[in-house]
């Protein structure tokens, strides 16, 4: 499964805003229940924060990569949030997150919403991949950065 399959460009926010970490949650939910993605809102929410509190998803270096997985999730999906000011996200090294992408899924995805999450790692681990995504002037070109990276 590739990424660029499940992410799509009406989940592509250049223009994050949000002071930390419990406001940024709240924005993903309702970009996802927009979306349609998602049947019962605090559900969802209250998975996020679930997840949250078995250890920040914050994972450095301006990244965070917050996902759960419950019933009221319909399909794996994913959303791509860029702050170019930063999210107090509760990062491991203390700095604000920039990149962000929101990893759901039903409960029955193990194989493949495990597959996607190490795949979203491993292409955040370049400079010049996350460089581009911060770069990116539409959503279009965050999904073009995506494809030819995969």
């Amino acid at each position: 499964m590739q990424l660029a399959d499940v992410l799509k460009e009406n989940l592509v926010f250049l223009d994050f805003k949000a002071e930390n970490k419990d406001e940024a949650i709240d924005q993903f939910v309702k970009a996802f229940e927009k979306a349609g993605m998602v049947d019962d809102a605090a559900a969802l929410k209250n998975a996020l924060h679930e997840r949250e509190k078995l250890g920040t998803t914050g994972v450095g270096g301006g990244i965070a990569i917050p996902h759960a997985r419950a019933n009221t999730i319909k399909d794996l999906t994913v959303a791509f949030f860029r702050s170019k000011e930063g999210v107090n996200f509760g990062a491991i090294d203390g700095k604000p997150v920039h990149l962000i992408f929101v990893l759901l899924a039903p409960l029955s995805s193990g194989g493949p919403y495990l597959k996607l999450l190490a795949k979203i790692s491993k292409l955040l681990r370049s400079d010049e991949f996350r460089g581009d995504l911060m770069e990116a002037p539409d959503a279009q070109t965050v999904l073009q950065i995506i494809q030819e990276n995969e």
